[in-house]
């Protein structure tokens, strides 16, 4: 099941005061919020803390009774920018990271963050949950997942973009619908380009793969879904011997922004099948 949540500067309007040190930062965070010295880049850091930390939260209390204070979670990040999530006052070290697959995006003022337990995860049809969850289903799989989620605001992208980062079959679907419905067509170019940083956002890699290395496929539409809607990801030969793995993609626009999440169920590699 993947958990998510959405939140924006009027849920915490602290942020917006620049020399705010939130109380619900720990000691690591606050030293790491001391270094950011630009208005926007601390807005927006402080943003996607403040949603992880409440996602994590909600996802601790759901899952196991426990509701630990906000500045108990800690959101870090590993050495390739991908974020993780402990908690203190868990674990023999008595403080835990969690065995969940994280992630974050923000814009506008506007943050998105995801997560889903790294472990086995039931995999197959979905529906979404009246408390903001999504994929739910019938069959089980030895996998381990990797959950990317990204957040754009909607807006033209002219051709040498859709050049630069669009393979032929995307551009093709996009000038097509274009050439029917301008605003369709903007819209599935920032879907497009949003189901790309997410997938780049699960493999860990950001845009040091060439984004024409996947393809998003979407369903027509006129009008965006406003609820979680089912995309398909293909990746080239390469990337798939590389991240072996079932792809599953959800998206959903609401005016002014498109929410993607990619899903990589990463195969379990045992010991035995590496033996010649």
């Amino acid at each position: 099941m993947i958990h998510w949540l959405v939140q924006t500067l009027d849920d915490c309007p602290e942020i917006l005061r620049g020399d705010a040190t939130p109380s619900w930062l720990g000691a690591a965070e606050r030293e790491r919020l001391a270094g950011l010295k630009v208005e926007k880049r601390r807005r927006d850091w402080l943003l996607g803390r403040w949603t992880a930390k409440n996602l994590v939260q909600r996802y601790l209390a759901q899952s196991t009774g426990e509701t630990p204070p906000l500045d108990a979670i800690f959101i870090g990040a590993d050495d390739d920018g991908a974020p993780y999530a402990s908690c203190e006052g868990r674990g023999a070290r008595g403080e835990e990271r969690l065995p969940v697959s994280l992630s974050i995006s923000h814009s506008h003022g506007t943050a998105f963050c995801g997560l889903v337990e790294a472990r086995r995860l039931e995999i197959g049809d979905w529906r979404l949950g009246a408390s903001s969850q999504s994929p739910i289903s019938n069959l089980q799989s030895p996998l381990r997942s990797s959950l990317g989620c990204d957040l754009e605001l909607i807006e033209p992208r002219e051709g040498n973009f859709l050049d630069s980062f669009f393979t032929v079959e995307e551009m093709t679907a996009v000038r097509a619908l274009r050439e029917r419905n301008p605003v369709a067509g903007d819209i599935l170019t920032t879907a497009i380009w949003s189901g790309k940083e997410a997938v780049l956002k699960a493999l860990r890699e950001g845009l040091r793969i060439d984004t024409r290395r996947m393809t998003c496929r979407f369903d027509a539409f006129d009008e965006p879904p406003q609820e979680w809607t089912p995309f398909t990801v293909a990746v080239d030969d390469g990337l798939a011997l590389q991240f072996p793995g079932v792809w599953a993609g959800w998206w959903r626009a609401d005016g002014r922004y498109v929410y993607s999440m990619a899903l990589l169920e990463a195969e379990e590699v045992s010991s035995d099948s590496t033996r010649s």
